[in-house]
């Protein structure tokens, strides 16, 4: 057998042809750069707009585990690559995407749709930095390393946070490296605009609204609605508590009922602060 064949998103049927999206978006700015505000706003333009937040609802589909296959591919060096064509099966129920796992392929992705018009959204790599820490520090929560071991997609998440943040420091690095993270950002962002013509290229920062956003992609602004601003400051700790409520709770509806002492004290966790 083949090592293409051998890769997990091989397993997955494809949609139907016919209800199948065209890609039309690749926002390729880094995590913690307004990508959920941007996902939302793309939304309401009527875009189906991909970003971390979705690979949960393609449980089914095995996101979880393709992206962490295709991640340690890349990134590490262990198993088979996924080709442009692979992240078009994955993506192909979105015409738009965002923020990490897409952003650690942004070549690929460029190389698999090619007339997508490109978003950078941007921010002040100090502000940034400060933002990032609290993603990586979710990595060291005592709270969700536990529960990784009752549920694997959680396990699967936190190494998909862990390799992208590594991903962004100099290869060896300490992921926790603030110089070296710093650095990794404003690399991404120099590479992103030397690959992409300018005028398929839009940099953005939330701040900047509907009008140049609608601009660049054609759209009318719209009228009754102010730009969405999510995911902002604790908003991103307040997510993940109500993940680990959710997936205690799936946990014992599945059978595993020996996880509720487990589940009284992750849900302490939940309410009262985060180990």
């Amino acid at each position: 057998m083949s090592r293409q064949q051998t890769k997990l998103i091989n397993k997955y049927a494809r949609t139907v042809p016919e209800k199948r999206q065209d890609m039309q978006v690749l926002a390729l700015g880094l995590s913690r750069t307004g990508t959920m505000s941007l996902q939302a706003a793309l939304n309401k333009l009527g875009y189906r707009c991909y970003h971390m937040a979705e690979v949960p609802n393609n449980k089914k589909k095995g996101h979880f585990w393709c992206w962490h296959e295709a991640m340690l591919a890349k990134l590490k060096g262990i198993g088979p690559k996924y080709t442009p064509a692979d992240l078009a099966h994955l993506l192909e129920d979105y015409n738009a995407v965002t923020d990490i796992p897409c952003v650690l392929f942004s070549d690929e992705l460029l190389a698999a749709f090619p007339h997508a018009k490109v978003i950078l959204t941007n921010r002040d790599p100090d502000r940034w930095l400060q933002s990032i820490e609290k993603l990586y520090s979710i990595i060291t929560w005592k709270s969700m390393n536990l529960l990784a071991r009752f549920d694997p997609d959680i396990g699967k998440y936190l190494s998909i946070l862990q390799m992208a943040i590594t991903s962004w420091t100099y290869p060896g690095s300490d992921w926790q490296d603030r110089n070296q993270l710093r650095a990794g950002y404003l690399r991404h962002y120099q590479h992103i605009r030397a690959v992409v013509p300018p005028d398929r290229l839009l940099e953005f920062r939330s701040e900047d609204g509907w009008e140049p956003l609608c601009a660049f992609l054609r759209q009318p602004v719209p009228a009754d609605d102010k730009y969405p601003f999510v995911n902002a400051g604790n908003e991103l700790f307040h997510i993940h508590y109500a993940l680990i409520a959710v997936t205690i709770i799936s946990l014992i509806v599945k059978g595993l009922l020996w996880v509720a002492p487990l589940g009284v004290v992750l849900f302490a966790v939940y309410k009262y602060g985060r180990v």
